[in-house]
Order: structure tokens, then sequence, then C-alpha cells
């Protein structure tokens, strides 16, 4: 449907609704209105199906497309050799820290732990590379075993005196029945 004969078309139905066959018939407000869109609607669907591409006077908007969510993936860096560490002192007097660092080849290794006021530490060496992660944690806390637990070896030293003289030692679960 050409451009013309939908502009003409829209020229019928609006004069039909000027001038009714009945005389009783009444044109409303809201039929003219209901009249002109159903008219633009009619003329943006004939426009929509034109068969050729000639340029007019209206231009042809591209439909909206949805975006395509996918998966952005980066080339694979080298891995870049890095070191940090801190120590600090709480208001009570507990000391903690951490030291780490990275190699070329992306393998790293660490420490971190505390220490408390009364001599109590724990102290975790670790190293992560092509192996796995591997742990062994170097303590005195009361309570602490060396049962190796989730392929970490532990060490384990008698807690200081001061805190077993408090009576600080592993309490077993209680459950009651």
């Amino acid at each position: 449907m050409s451009q013309s004969s939908v502009y003409k078309l829209q020229v019928l139905v609006v004069s039909s609704l000027a001038s009714p066959a009945s005389p009783g018939f009444k044109i409303t407000e809201d039929i003219m209105i209901f009249a002109i869109l159903l008219c633009y609607a009619a003329a943006s669907v004939a426009l929509g199906q034109r068969d050729s591409l000639s340029t007019s006077h209206l231009q042809l908007l591209p439909a909206a497309v949805p975006l395509r969510r996918g998966v952005f993936v980066e080339a694979p860096q080298p891995p870049q050799p890095y070191r940090f560490g801190y120590e600090s002192v709480d208001l009570v007097g507990t000391k903690q820290h951490r030291d780490e660092f990275s190699d070329a080849t992306g393998a790293v290794k660490g420490s971190y732990g505390f220490t408390d006021p009364q001599g109590m530490y724990r102290r975790v060496v670790y190293t992560a590379d092509a192996d796995g992660y591997r742990a062994t944690v170097h303590s005195n806390e009361p309570g602490m075993t060396s049962n190796n637990v989730a392929d970490a070896a532990y060490f384990i030293e008698a807690p200081p005196p001061s805190v077993v003289a408090q009576g600080l030692t592993y309490l077993k679960p209680q459950f009651k029945a």
C-alpha cells in the first residue's frame, strides 16, 4: 500500500464519520479520536510492509535488537610477582601479622597469625602452587591437637603457664538429651 493510498484511506474514514448516513447518528469526541488513532495504526502497519526499499520522507528506524549477553574472556596474562605484609597491635595488646609473596610462576607463599598478651599464638604458613594449597599450623592454644585436619599439618606446643593457671582449656561440647 503506497503512502498516498494510506492518506486517502484516512481522509475517507474521517469524512465518512463527519457525514453519517443516518440523521440520528451523533459523533462524539471519543469516536473521532478512536477513528483517527485507528487510521494511524493502519497507516503504520501498511507502511511497514512495503516491498521496495525506496527512499521516502519517512525515516525507517531499525528494530530494537536485544543486547547479547555473553561471556567476555580476556587473554590470559602472565603471573605478576608481588609482596605485601603488615603487623598490627590492638588496644588489648594482641599482635597480628601477615606476609605474602608470589613469584613469576604464580606460586604464592605466606604466613599469618597472632600472639595475644598472655603468650598464646597461632601461626599458619602456607603455599599455593601447581600442587594445590598446603598449610602448616603452629600453635600453643589450649585444646589444639596434632591431628592433621583438612590436609594441614599441626605442630602444637603446651599453652603458656599463665593460660594454664587460669584454667583456659578446651571444653568438649555438652549435648542435652
